[in-house]
C-alpha cells in the first residue's frame, strides 16, 4: 500500500510572497528534463576525463583540492537529480481518503496531543501559534511546552484555554522538552510545532489520515515562509522551497523522509520503541528518524502547505540554524554507522548519506573561492593547459549543470546563493567540531530581541574578501608583464571579483543588522500576523461513500479504523 503524496496543483504558486494561494507546486518531470540530465551526464564525464588526464595536471596540491571539490559537486548533483527524478506524483491511497472522510464526519476519532515547543520566543508570536493550533479541526489537546519558564506565557495559555507544561530540569534542549511532554500526556498521536509555525485549520485532517498505516511512524509536512523579507529570510525561504518541492518528495519514494523538527505528527508507540526523541545530539530530528527507519518504521511526506512559519531574519540566527543542522548531518556521516549497522535499505543509506554530504558542498565553495587567489598571487594552477582547451571542456559542464538546476527548480533567487556562500565558514566550523566531538550550546533560532554582533560575525568572510581583493590588485598589475598569461589572469580576476561581490553583500548585511533591530522585530511581528491572517488554499475533501466500499472490496476486510473509536 502506498501512503504517498497528494495530487499536483494546477499552477505554480509563489509562497515566498504574501499571496492568497501558497500551495506547493510538485509537478512531474518532463521529458525535456530527463534529456537535459542525460546531456549533463555526458558533459560531466567529458570534463572529468579532462581533469583526470595526467597530461593536463598542474600543481598537484591545487589539482587535488579542485578534484575533490569538483568531485563532491558532481556526486551531489548526480544523486540529487536521481532523487528528484525518482518521484512520481500520485493521489492519496484509498485508505487515506476513507480515514479523512470518516474523521471529518465524526465517524472515527483519534486522540491527538499538539505540542508547541517554546524557548524564549516573543509572546505575541507564540500566542498566534497557540490560537491557530487550538482552532484546528478534529478533536485534539494543545500543550505549550515552555522551556523559557515564562509566567506571562503560562497566563496566556490559561487565558486561551490550552494546557501548559514546564520542566524542572532543562536538559537535552528541544528533544528533552518534547520527551517531557510525551511522558506527561497520553494521546495516540502527537504533533510538534515550533513556536513561530502557524498550522492551517485542516492540518490534522490532511496529515493524520496517512497514519492509518500502522507501519508509519511519522508524517512530515513542509515549512513555508510567505512573509519572508530581506536577504536572509528570502534566501532561506528559497532554499527551503527547493528542498520541500523537489528533494523531499524524492526521499518519500525511498522511505527516507526525515523529521525536520516541526509540522510533524508522530505515532506515540513508534517513538516509545526507540525510547523517545533522540537526546544525544541537538539535531534530534534526523537522528530520531534514522533510529525509527532502522527498526523498520515508515515515514510519509505530505506535499501540502499545512503550516506557515518565520524564516531566520538575520545572519546570527541563520548561522546558528545552519550550524545546528550541519553539525547533525556531520554526526550522522561520522558516527551514524550508515553502512555498518543493520536495518536500513540501501536506498535509505544513500539518502541519509546525501543529507550529510550536502553540507560538505560548503568546503567545495571555500576551495573555489581560494583558487583564483592562488593563481594570481603565486601562479599555482590546478590545470596545465591553454585557455581555449580548458574552456572547451569546462564550459559545457558548467552551463549544463546550471541549466538542469534551473529547469528542475523553476529558477532560484540570487539571495539563496548569497546566504549559502555566507554559511560556508559555519559549515566548516561544524565539520571540524563534529570530527573532534565538540558540542555547541543550543538556542532557538529566532528567540529574543537581543543585539547583533555586526562585523565580528563575518570575520572569515572579511578575510576571504581581502584575499581576493589583493589577488585582483596583483593580477591587474601583472597584466603588462610579458610572461603573464593574460587570458588566464583575466579569467581568474573575473571569478575573484564575483566572489568579492558576493562576500561584500554578506558583510554589508552583517554591518547593517545591528542598526535595524527595531525594524527586524516589527517585520517578525507583522510576518507572524500575516502567516495566520492569509487565507489557506482551498482543498477538495472526500465525501463519496463509494470510496469506503472500494477499499473494503479491495482489502477483503472492513475499512481501517484508528486505535480509538
Amino acid at each position: 500500500m502506498t501512503s504517498a503524496s497528494s495530487s499536483v496543483p494546477g499552477r505554480r504558486a509563489n509562497h515566498l510572497r504574501a499571496t492568497p494561494t501558497d500551495e506547493l507546486s510538485w509537478r512531474p518531470m518532463q521529458r525535456s528534463v530527463r534529456f537535459a540530465v542525460t546531456v549533463a551526464l555526458a558533459a560531466t564525464v567529458f570534463y572529468l576525463l579532462f581533469l583526470l588526464n595526467p597530461a593536463y595536471r598542474g600543481n598537484v596540491y591545487v589539482w587535488l583540492i579542485v578534484l575533490l571539490a569538483e568531485g563532491l559537486v558532481v556526486f551531489q548533483a548526480l544523486t540529487t537529480w536521481w532523487t528528484i527524478l525518482a518521484h512520481s506524483p500520485s493521489p492519496d491511497a484509498l485508505e487515506v481518503h476513507t480515514w479523512r472522510r470518516k474523521l471529518a464526519a465524526g465517524e472515527l476519532t483519534a486522540t491527538v496531543d499538539v505540542f508547541i515547543t517554546v524557548y524564549g520566543e516573543p509572546l505575541e508570536i507564540v500566542r498566534g501559534t497557540i490560537l491557530a493550533a487550538r482552532d484546528m479541526t478534529l478533536q485534539h489537546t494543545v500543550w505549550v511546552l515552555d522551556d523559557g519558564d515564562s509566567d506571562e506565557l503560562r497566563d496566556c495559555a490559561a487565558e486561551l484555554g490550552v494546557q501548559y507544561l514546564r520542566r524542572d530540569v532543562h536538559d537535552h534542549a528541544k528533544a528533552g522538552n518534547v520527551n517531557a511532554g510525551v511522558r506527561r500526556t497520553t494521546g495516540e498521536f502527537f504533533v510538534i510545532l515550533d513556536a513561530d509555525h502557524v498550522p492551517s485549520p485542516d492540518f490534522l485532517l490532511r496529515a493524520l489520515p496517512h497514519l492509518q498505516d500502522p507501519q508509519v511512524a511519522f508524517v512530515q509536512t513542509p515549512q513555508t515562509f510567505p512573509a519572508a523579507r530581506g536577504l536572509v529570510a528570502v534566501g532561506t525561504g528559497e532554499a527551503q522551497r527547493i528542498f520541500y518541492e523537489l528533494v523531499m518528495p524524492g526521499k518519500n519514494h525511498f522511505n527516507a523522509v526525515f523529521c525536520v523538527g516541526t509540522n510533524v505528527i508522530f505515532r506515540r508507540t513508534a517513538l516509545a520503541e526507540i525510547g523517545g526523541m533522540y537526546t544525544a545530539s541537538n539535531s534530534e530530528d534526523i537522528w530520531t528518524s534514522l533510529e525509527l527507519h532502522r527498526r523498520g518504521w515508515r515515514s510519509v511526506f505530505v506535499p501540502e502547505t499545512l503550516a506557515r512559519g518565520l524564516a531566520p531574519d538575520n545572519l546570527l540566527s541563520f548561522f546558528k540554524q545552519q550550524f545546528r543542522w550541519s553539525y547533525g548531518g556531520f554526526e550522522v556521516l561520522l558516527r551514524g554507522g550508515l553502512f555498518r549497522r543493520k536495518g536500513l535499505t540501501l536506498d535509505q543509506r544513500v539518502q541519509y548519506l546525501l543529507t550529510s554530504l550536502h553540507y560538505l558542498l560548503s568546503l567545495s565553495a571555500l576551495a573555489f573561492m581560494s583558487v583564483p587567489s592562488l593563481y594570481l598571487l603565486f601562479g599555482l594552477s590546478p590545470i596545465r593547459s591553454d585557455m581555449s582547451n580548458w574552456l572547451a571542456h569546462y564550459a559545457p559542464f558548467y552551463v549544463i549543470i546550471v541549466l538542469v538546476t534551473l529547469i528542475q527548480t523553476g529558477g532560484f533567487k540570487l539571495s539563496s546563493m548569497i546566504v549559502s556562500i555566507g554559511a560556508a565558514p559555519v559549515h566548516l566550523r561544524a565539520f571540524v567540531m563534529a570530527i573532534f566531538g565538540r558540542k555547541a550550546k543550543w538556542s532557538a533560532t529566532n528567540a529574543g530581541p537581543g543585539g547583533l554582533p555586526g562585523v565580528g560575525l563575518v570575520l572569515p568572510h572579511v578575510a576571504l574578501l581581502l584575499l581576493n581583493a589583493v589577488a585582483v590588485t596583483v593580477g591587474a598589475a601583472a597584466l603588462g608583464h610579458r610572461f603573464t598569461n593574460v587570458p588566464a589572469s583575466l579569467f581568474a580576476m573575473f571569478w575573484a571579483v564575483l566572489y568579492i561581490a558576493l562576500l561584500a553583500r554578506i558583510i554589508i548585511e552583517a554591518v547593517s543588522e545591528p542598526r535595524q533591530v527595531k525594524a527586524r522585530l516589527e517585520r517578525r511581528r507583522v510576518g507572524a500576523l500575516l502567516a495566520r491572517a492569509l487565507p489557506w488554499p482551498e482543498r477538495v475533501y472526500d465525501v463519496d461513500d463509494n470510496l469506503d466500499l472500494t477499499v473494503e472490496r479491495a482489502a477483503g476486510s472492513p475499512a481501517p479504523v484508528p486505535v480509538s473509536n
